[in-house]
């Protein structure tokens, strides 16, 4: 007389390794998508760097005679005026790319961005024997990461 049984179908215990080895595969793919978006913000706070420097550089350079009217300071407010001298009338259109206006649009109104006052932009500018450089700092991320770019315009 056989006594095997002969059983069709899943055990719990199979049931349980399938689940624990599913879990573990969406473990990992969440987390290669929590990084695949920490390096895009990078990727685009750096592109966006790049563009308003070379943006501000650019206005710099078609104005090296008055290059040293460029010193600017940036934080959470702007602080210039587009009346006056055309460094004056650049550092204005700079300050609105920096603060981002008038870029997030919710029902026909314009949203302010957030800004913490530890992220600054900075042009420096100095005169020596080498030319006219710009220096340009940037600080984001709450002030923990900064950029440099640098040039001589004259």
């Amino acid at each position: 007389m056989d006594h095997s049984i002969n059983t069709k179908g899943v055990s719990l215990i199979e049931s349980l390794v399938c689940l624990v080895i599913i879990g573990i595969g969406f473990i990992g793919v969440n987390q290669m998508m929590s990084y695949a978006t920490t390096s895009i913000d990078r990727s685009v706070d750096a592109n966006k760097i790049n563009f308003l420097s070379e943006t501000a550089i650019e206005d710099i350079m078609g104005d090296t005679n008055n290059a040293s009217n460029y010193n600017f300071t940036q934080q959470c407010a702007k602080n210039y005026s587009s009346s006056g001298s055309l460094s004056e009338k650049a550092k204005t259109k700079w300050a609105k790319h920096f603060m981002q206006e008038n870029q997030l649009k919710i029902n026909n109104q314009f949203k302010k961005l957030p800004c913490d006052q530890l992220d600054t932009k900075e042009a420096t500018i100095t005169s020596g024997s080498a030319g006219t450089s710009v220096k340009f700092k940037f600080k984001s991320n709450k002030g923990k990461k900064e950029k440099f770019i640098g040039v001589v315009v004259k």
